[in-house]
């Protein structure tokens, strides 16, 4: 627990363009490199690293929290996290490029064919608009679906600490469920070029690794279009009524369906789950995996 006014301080020149500057430049890259003679998967890959260990950097320096600083033993844990959740992307990606590549042969979707300035942001909110339903439903759903999403989504709320590299804190099921039916399906229905394939799963990487980080980053009117760290800290609150934000990308989202929580400048008292007794503990691994087939464990939301 701590005082939420205390949040650290950060350079203000800092504050205000560390965003902008990772999501738009990134973007920018990305489109450019064809003419420079990159390839654009690589270049959007290389960008989110170095924007990961920047970020990694700062927040050493100039923590929002200082108690949520990274710690050997949380890095410890975050690697297992990523080893495992790594190796389900690959696997999720693989089977879907098989199937979708069977399937694709001459399919024509209702983008195909469309500019991409316009398949980006329509199919940007395509994937937050079943993300967040998915995400909505693993916390807030009694029934049977919604029990099974919360015990394989719970293990990214288990940490008490919000910082970039806990981001893939995940269980294998959660991942393939988002990875495959979020992510890569919508994409493939709506016919999405190559292209704009590319900078909808950029834009969404880089919103993922900018609002997990312990960075007083401040956006202003900003955090009502997109979700940044002032959003998504929220989200990862243990007080339940203020643990909104379910968008992964697009903060619109959660305007639109009431579930926006914004607190400029202040911090929640206390992040994980409302009943952490009733949970393994973060880095408890091996046990978390097993928190889907378990059939009585602690529920985080009673909504």
């Amino acid at each position: 627990m701590h005082d939420p006014e205390a949040v650290h301080p950060i350079p203000f020149v800092l504050q205000w363009s560390i965003w902008p500057i990772a999501l738009l430049g990134s973007v920018a890259a990305t489109v450019l490199a064809p003419r420079w003679g990159f390839d654009q998967v690589a270049v959007s890959g290389g960008l989110s690293a170095a924007l990961i260990v920047v970020l990694v950097i700062l927040e050493r320096i100039w923590p929002a929290d200082p108690a949520w600083r990274m710690t050997w033993r949380s890095f410890f844990r975050d690697i297992q996290f990523f080893v495992v959740n790594g190796a389900t992307i690959a696997a999720t990606n693989t089977l879907f490029a098989f199937v979708g590549g069977a399937a694709a042969e001459g399919h024509v979707g209702p983008l195909t064919g469309w500019p991409v300035w316009l398949t980006v942001p329509i199919g940007l909110f395509a994937i937050d608009f079943v993300q967040y339903w998915e995400h909505r439903i693993a916390h807030e759903s009694g029934g049977p679906l919604g029990r099974l999403m919360w015990r394989s989504h719970a293990a990214h709320h288990l940490p008490e600490q919000v910082y970039v590299l806990m981001h893939p804190a995940s269980h294998p099921i959660y991942t393939f469920l988002v990875r495959g039916t979020a992510t890569i399906l919508p994409l493939y229905l709506l016919g999405l070029p190559p292209e704009a394939v590319i900078l909808v799963n950029l834009i969404t990487g880089v919103q993922g690794i900018v609002s997990h980080s312990n960075l007083d980053i401040r956006a202003g009117w900003f955090n009502y279009i997109f979700v940044g760290p002032e959003l998504h800290r929220y989200h990862h609150s243990a007080e339940l009524e203020e643990a909104g934000n379910y968008a992964v990308a697009l903060s619109l989202v959660d305007i639109l369906f009431g579930t926006f929580v914004y607190k400029p400048g202040r911090l929640p008292q206390r992040i994980g789950v409302a009943d952490p007794a009733a949970y393994p503990r973060s880095v408890e691994v091996w046990k978390i995996m097993l928190l889907p087939f378990l059939p009585r464990i602690g529920r985080r939301s009673s909504r």
